[in-house]
């Protein structure tokens, strides 16, 4: 079993993950847009087009405005999430001792690595938590939600738990050596046997899961946003198909109404 979980299916799940992603987004690419539904106000130019991505990107804008308590969880746990990732990379790769690039001995390095990795692991736990509360606590959440929407939080939930685990108790963790030797050998195409560690064996096992589900699940919204943001917040100079007569500089139809004098133009 352990031979499969950690020398097979790691390229079963990447195949799928990526031929996944790439045929939703070849879907998305390929459906045509009848209508102009660019959002008022219109941006002017690309660089106001690059502000509200950053604003949407960055900081969860319209979640924000929309939905305080939503952005409380989901805000802090993607900051958290994307500083996990990057901090797995960086850390596997330097051994814990990118920190000696700015100054820090290496002893020093690692334990901040530790620090930053236990910091940001329970902050995402955290916020996981809230979203699970929102989808069992609050009726509106909890109509809308389908199996699928549990299925995705408990992975991640079991992921960061047992993550979260190791890096409390470094007893049951695993040593950056080892994790590095195993992934370099997954990446270059010589795969060797998982670690002999059970937690980071489920750990592992449960990433590979998560990738699998990835591209059929809403958790395409981390693509699917910038679709979103494109089709509604693009620079769009001409009047939509159907919609005659609009003046997309102040954001409104123009119609002809018809007075006794003749015919007149007015905003509407």
């Amino acid at each position: 079993m352990t031979f499969f979980i950690g020398q097979v299916l790691p390229y079963v799940a990447v195949v799928i993950f990526t031929l996944g992603i790439l045929y939703r987004l070849w879907r998305w690419a390929a459906a045509r847009i009848i209508h102009n539904v660019t959002l008022s106000p219109f941006p002017q130019s690309n660089a106001q087009v690059a502000g509200i991505y950053a604003g949407e990107i960055v900081l969860f804008r319209n979640v924000f405005l929309f939905d305080k308590g939503l952005w409380i969880g989901a805000w802090p746990m993607h900051v958290a999430l994307g500083s996990v990732i990057g901090g797995h990379v960086v850390g596997i790769y330097f051994l814990g001792k990118q920190f000696t690039y700015i100054g820090l001995s290496e002893h020093l390095s690692e334990q901040m690595s530790a620090l930053l990795g236990t910091v940001f692991g329970l902050i995402m736990l955290a916020g996981l938590l809230v979203l699970l509360y929102r989808r069992l606590a609050i009726d509106s959440v909890r109509k809308i939600s389908v199996p699928g929407d549990y299925l995705h939080l408990l992975l991640l939930l079991g992921i960061v738990s047992v993550g979260n685990f190791m890096r409390l108790f470094p007893a049951y963790g695993l040593e950056y050596e080892p994790a590095r030797e195993y992934i370099t050998g997954l990446v270059y195409l010589n795969p060797i046997p998982i670690p002999d560690n059970p937690l980071f064996i489920i750990h592992f096992l449960l990433v590979q899961v998560l990738l699998i589900v990835f591209p059929f699940s809403k958790l395409m919204h981390l693509f699917g946003m910038f679709a979103n943001r494109w089709i509604m917040n693009r620079v769009y100079h001409d009047p939509a198909p159907g919609l005659p007569g609009v003046d997309l500089s102040k954001g409104v139809p123009v119609v002809n109404a018809v007075s006794e004098g003749g015919v007149t133009s007015a905003g509407v």
